[in-house]
Parts: C-alpha cells; structure tokens; sequence
C-alpha cells in the first residue's frame, strides 16, 4: 500500500525564516548600540575640546626660537640655529644637535635666560600634551565604535 498525500498537506519550511532573538541577544544588541551612542557623545565633546586647545594654542601665539641662547648640561652654551617647524638645531662649541620643540626646553633639555620665554614653551608643552592624548582619546572610540559595530553585525547574522 502506499501512502499519497495532496499538495496541500505538505509542508515546506522556508529558508528564508528568521529565528526569533533570545533575550540575551536583544540585551546584548541594545547594549552594544548603547555603548555606540556614548562613545560618538564622547568624541563630540572630545573634538570640543580641541578645538578649545586650537584656540588656546592661537591666543598663546607662536615664537621663534632662531638665534635664541641655550645652555645644555653636557654641550655647554649654544646657539639655535635652524627651525623646522617643531625642530631645531643648535650650534654648541664642537657640534650640532637636533632637538625637538617645545618639550626640550619646557623639560629644561636646554635652559634658556629668559624666564618668559621659558614659561611661553612650558605653556605650549602643556597645550601639546593636552593635544596629544585628546587625539588618543579620539582615535580610541572610533576603534571602539567599530568593535561594537562589528559586534551588532556578528550578532545580527546568526538571526538570519
């Protein structure tokens, strides 16, 4: 004997059916999309602040470093004398080394006479430290985006 059935009765199961998310999924996306949201308020408030940094840096105002007298302790008296934007030779009495501005003086490499201008380059160290870890900080959440972004997209492929 054998068994018939009509079209009807069969059932044909879809490859196209989405499974259903658990609850940890669900918990899982929206906190993934939570710590998104956090992370691009963060990066608003961190470009924020440097341009707060640029307009500090600006109001400070930008000083030549050219022919300025510099003593250093194991070179002895010396003479500055060419900048490449944040870099500088000095002439000492048998030799000629690069330095790099403004941490050689703000972090008394080279020890300058004038106490303002001193203070101008401990300033400027300041502003560009400030600077430095803000773009860390920066590039750290867009990093940090794309991890949770990637997350969703793991999370999102085994519904399908």
């Amino acid at each position: 004997m054998g068994l018939t059935m009509d079209n009807e009765d069969v059932e044909v199961k879809s490859t196209e059916t989405k499974k259903k998310p658990t609850k940890k999924t669900k918990e899982m996306l929206e906190e993934n999309a939570n710590k998104i949201e956090e992370l691009k308020k963060e990066q608003v408030d961190l470009n924020a602040a440097l341009s707060d940094l640029d307009k500090e840096e600006s109001a400070l105002g930008d000083k030549s470093a050219l022919k300025m007298k510099v003593t250093h302790k194991k070179f002895g008296d010396g003479e500055v004398i060419t900048q490449d934007g944040k870099y500088i030779e000095v002439k000492f009495a048998d030799v000629v080394k690069k330095f790099v501005l403004p941490g050689c003086i703000a972090d008394k490499f080279l020890e300058v006479a004038d106490e303002s201008v001193y203070e101008y380059y401990v300033k400027s160290n300041e502003i560009h430290k400030k600077r430095m870890n803000t773009e860390l900080k920066i590039k750290s959440a867009e990093f940090a985006i794309q991890r949770h972004e990637d997350a969703i997209e793991k999370l999102n492929a085994k519904l399908k």
